[in-house]
């Protein structure tokens, strides 16, 4: 970081590992400006001219002015959607969100600083599954076998020819509108004869079903210099199957992850052009390590209070330090 430089943090006011990475950031002394995109522009006014070295100006928030040449590094955490004003109709609200995507994010991506855990055009790659899977596959993180089909004879038969079954995963939404209420979708065991034509309908995942050969569950938050690791066990055979469906059963603890699996996650975050990524394995009883996901925005900060792990330095770190 330069002498006077800042940190640029753009993520939701509730967000808890933002909270954590402000608090490392404190203190070591480094100056940091939190904005939250919901508050633009009901209360967030920005102002740029073009120069010969780039963007030059200002957003000026009611917690204070930002300097845009100031901006050193930013961390990007899942910032929200724009809060535009609620007399526009449809077309003009479709409009002023594009605007501000491509007006306001486009500014915030041309600055020249360190973004972790990468540029938006980056994690945005980086959230497709099948671009994780690939990744993780040529770094030899070991995914399950998955099926990736719109076929519902290609599913059938995938869910019958593996042991332990099949379980289906969303690419993407995890959550769903359900006659005017919200649902989580987790992962859920595959049954061939249950299987029919609404699989055609869309794009499915279809993985080996490692439960009943699972240990535990990892999750990883990894720079490309250092991890954190927390083995994540419960008794439950629905959290088993996805420890999100009872986390009042879980338990947690500190694991070392084996040198091969940690130099594959650093492999997997140069390959993907990354700094930080929140890694989740799944760990069988015969002492394999299989990668599940990585998603560079997910959530540690439970992680971090449940067993005094400071992850949070690992991020501050990963923001600060002019490290490759």
């Amino acid at each position: 970081m330069r002498d006077g430089g800042k940190v640029l943090m753009l993520a939701a006011g509730d967000d808890g590992e933002a909270d954590r990475v402000a608090a490392r950031l404190t203190e070591r002394g480094a100056a940091f400006f939190r904005l939250d995109t919901a508050a633009f522009p009901a209360v967030c006014t920005v102002t740029a001219e073009l120069g010969p070295s780039g963007w030059h100006g200002t957003i000026t928030t009611p917690e204070g002015v930002l300097d845009l040449t100031e901006v050193d590094a930013v961390l990007y955490r899942q910032p929200r959607p724009f809060d535009l004003p609620a007399d526009l109709n449809t077309s003009e609200r479709r409009f002023a969100q594009v605007e501000a995507r491509f007006g306001l994010g486009g500014l915030l991506s041309s600055l020249p600083a360190r973004w972790v855990p990468g540029t938006p055009g980056r994690v945005a790659d980086a959230e497709y599954k099948p671009v994780q899977l690939a990744a993780a596959a040529r770094c030899g993180l070991r995914p399950p076998p998955t099926l990736a089909t719109n076929s519902p004879d290609a599913a059938r038969s995938f869910a019958a020819s593996h042991d332990g079954g099949a379980v289906y995963k969303a690419f993407m939404h995890k959550v769903v509108a359900d006659d005017g209420r919200l649902r989580l979708i987790y992962t859920s065991r595959v049954d061939p004869a249950a299987v029919d034509g609404r699989v055609a309908v869309t794009m499915h995942q279809f993985q080996a079903n490692l439960a009943a050969r699972k240990r535990f569950d990892v999750r990883v938050v990894a720079t490309r210099h250092r991890h954190a690791a927390v083995a994540i066990a419960s008794d439950s055979p629905q959290a088993r199957q996805d420890f999100r469906s009872h986390y009042d059963t879980l338990t947690y603890r500190p694991v070392a992850l084996p040198p091969e699996v940690a130099e594959g996650c650093r492999r997997y975050l140069r390959l993907l052009k990354l700094r930080l990524g929140v890694f989740d394995f799944c760990v069988t009883d015969d002492d394999q390590w299989h990668f599940l996901e990585c998603g560079p925005g997910a959530q540690w900060a439970w992680l971090e209070e449940a067993t005094g792990i400071v992850m949070g330095d690992l991020v501050a770190d990963a923001l600060l330090k002019d490290s490759p």
